[in-house]
């Protein structure tokens, strides 16, 4: 009984950092990265292999802008109005038109952080 619970537990805040992550527009590597730890562990989180420890969920929260309770809540995050809108638009392009659209938006989000990070050193 325990495991059928800590299986659907694991599936839930996998499917759940997933959510998130793909929210914040960052790729497994960009979250591993945040979090210290190896990409694979990222992968296994996402699948509901493994389970992160308080510590590491605590970070999950931090890095993805929510709570830990979010992370382990039932229900699946909705979609923000953002990533709706970026959808709709890109169900216009082609395919190789979508990888372009996406790799220019995720250089702007990677500028936007190192411009914070420089503020924030600055102060």
């Amino acid at each position: 009984m325990v495991k059928k619970y800590h299986s659907a537990l694991a599936l839930r805040l996998g499917r759940n950092i997933a959510a998130f992550r793909r929210s914040a527009a960052l790729k497994q590597e960009q979250l591993a990265e945040l979090i210290e730890v190896e990409i694979s562990t990222v992968s296994r989180y996402e699948t509901g292999v493994t389970l992160p420890s308080l510590v590491t969920l605590a970070k999950l929260a931090e890095v993805l802008h929510c709570t830990m309770a979010e992370l382990l809540a039932e229900k699946i995050p909705a979609d923000s109005p953002e990533a709706i809108r970026i959808e709709a638009v890109m169900e216009l392009l082609l395919p190789a038109e979508r990888k372009m659209l996406i790799d220019v938006i995720e250089t702007l989000v990677e500028f936007s952080r190192q411009q914070k990070a420089m503020l924030s050193r600055k102060h």
